[in-house]
């Protein structure tokens, strides 16, 4: 008779939380965990033979359909989602706990039954793996093609300055709008506001509010096409703002509050103009979106092997591993050394791999000296 392998994460009743946010350096790398979150950790185990290490998991919210979702995902490996969304964080956790328990008792499975079924079940695993490895890996290509024509299809086509009600302090906005007018708050930016603190700002410091005192100045255009730049955006060819007639209940609160605004103030309070994605853009998205690069030649004594989408697993001599992983980001692709393979203590980055790889065999050096300094104290 043979005994089905049981998880003890099925036991984890409160995992321990730790928050994350843009600023306080624990939010994981990349665009996939939200803006802040949740992070917390599955404890490891032994299971039929089977060794499952501690994993690192966040749990964050989206919004999916118009609605808010709670989601957990992978830290390190191959930062995959686990479990189904679900409206309140201890629902995700639940789901992402079952998820990860029945992984786990399926890759054990093999471990708990008769020697000549286990023999079987692994050739039959491996076997299965080698289909699957394949069928994913074509899955992914057409699921990131996919993706990438839906961002070319929603980029934005238009730019629009609109203005503040006067008497609600003058202020203008620069959106960036598709065909059908719809727009996302990273292509929304405050034109008469300073950044916040350690964001950059244009450096002819065009955010001041006297460029613009309830008026649609040359001022709030040239603070737009900054900000155009900076999100890889410009102007269509022969294109030029020109005024947009607002809502009718718009046009006529504009309308009751013109004899109040000073001469020259009045309109347009709307303006906008056609707008195309850089060559620059275009090749993010296309990075973004396509095949992970390839790595340069590798140090003596240093090896690679993928370990995720757009990470590796670098060994030096078989003694020490670490793990390299990539982001394409517009105005510079970023490359992350990273000390463990949950990938949650970064070394050091780079614009390139080889900068980081070159540094391998020195830091197994330091590694070694630090330990042999230990075994002698």
């Amino acid at each position: 008779m043979t005994t089905q392998a049981h998880s003890i994460v099925r036991e984890t009743v409160k995992p321990e939380y730790t928050r994350y946010t843009p600023t306080n350096g624990k939010k994981p790398d990349g665009a996939d965990f939200g803006v802040d979150g949740w992070l917390f950790a599955l404890p490891g185990e032994m299971l039929g033979g089977v060794r499952f290490p501690q994993a690192m998991y966040a749990a964050f919210q989206v919004i999916e359909r118009g609605a808010l979702f709670w989601r957990v995902r992978e830290v390190g490996g191959e930062r995959r989602q686990v479990g189904s969304d679900s409206t309140t964080r201890k629902g995700a956790l639940a789901l992402a706990v079952n998820a990860v328990a029945q992984q786990r008792e399926k890759a054990a499975a093999p471990a708990t039954r008769h020697p000549g079924a286990r023999a079987r079940g692994t050739a039959w695993r491996l076997a299965s793996e080698d289909g699957e490895r394949s069928q994913m890996s074509a899955t992914m290509t057409e699921r990131l093609e996919r993706m990438r024509a839906g961002q070319l299809a929603a980029l934005p086509t238009v730019a629009e300055i609109r203005m503040a009600y006067p008497l609600a302090g003058g202020g203008a906005t620069l959106r960036l709008m598709t065909a059908e007018g719809s727009t996302t708050e990273r292509h929304t930016a405050p034109l008469t506001e300073r950044g916040a603190a350690g964001r950059e700002n244009d450096p002819a410091g065009i955010y001041l509010d006297t460029i613009t005192d309830g008026a649609n100045t040359e001022g709030l255009k040239t603070a737009a096409g900054w900000h155009l730049m900076r999100l890889g955006f410009k102007y269509a060819p022969g294109a030029a703002w020109a005024p947009c007639t607002a809502s009718a209940s718009s046009e006529a609160q504009w309308k009751e509050w013109a004899p109040m605004l000073p001469e020259g103030h009045r309109w347009p309070h709307t303006v906008r103009v056609a707008i195309t994605a850089t060559a620059e853009h275009l090749a993010y998205i296309d990075r973004a979106y396509g095949p992970a690069p390839e790595l340069p030649d590798l140090p003596d004594g240093v090896s690679a092997h993928p370990s995720g989408p757009r990470s590796w697993q670098i060994c030096y001599a078989n003694r020490r591993f670490w793990q390299l992983s990539y982001w394409p980001r517009m105005g510079g692709d970023v490359w992350t050394l990273y000390a463990d393979p949950a990938r949650t203590k970064s070394l050091a980055r780079a614009a390139s791999p080889g900068e980081l790889l070159a540094t391998i065999p020195a830091r197994d050096a330091e590694a070694q000296a630090r330990a042999a300094a230990r075994k002698c104290y």
